[in-house]
């Protein structure tokens, strides 16, 4: 999708979510991008003292948290958002696989969650994350 080499997917939408979209959530269009790396699930990057790729896939195939786990740090991107109440992901195109992940990112046991919408968590961290995947509908 990034390349502009497959349609973007329409998200499945809860209703929670609906006025979420409405307000600019949607994405706008945007040129294709040349991608430099592709990431894997596990990949090593060479920062945070050993961060590492986290597959997520749901909100969209290819989506990803990036776990500092030296320092207990989860960048969820998209996989999670904190917009009202934390949700895995807002607008996700396979809403069971983004629960599924949801729970893995949870099962890390981070204690600071940051999101790509909403503000970071820094208590409770991962039993809210995985308090909001067992509240989802799949």
């Amino acid at each position: 999708m990034i390349r502009d080499e497959r349609p973007v997917p329409e998200p499945v939408l809860l209703d929670r979510e609906i006025p979420l979209y409405a307000r600019g959530l949607a994405v706008p269009e945007a040129p294709p991008t040349p991608v430099d790396r592709e990431l894997e699930d596990g990949d090593a990057l060479g920062f945070g003292d050993r961060a590492y790729v986290v597959h997520a896939a749901g909100h969209t195939d290819g989506s990803i948290g990036i776990h500092l786990p030296r320092h207990g740090v989860l960048f969820t991107g998209d996989c999670v958002a904190a917009v009202g109440p934390l949700m895995p992901g807002a607008s996700n195109v396979d809403r069971v696989r983004a629960v599924g992940s949801c729970r893995r990112l949870a099962g890390l046991e981070p204690s600071v969650a940051c999101f790509g919408h909403g503000d970071p968590l820094t208590a409770d961290t991962a039993s809210a994350l995985a308090e909001a995947a067992a509240e989802t509908p799949a």
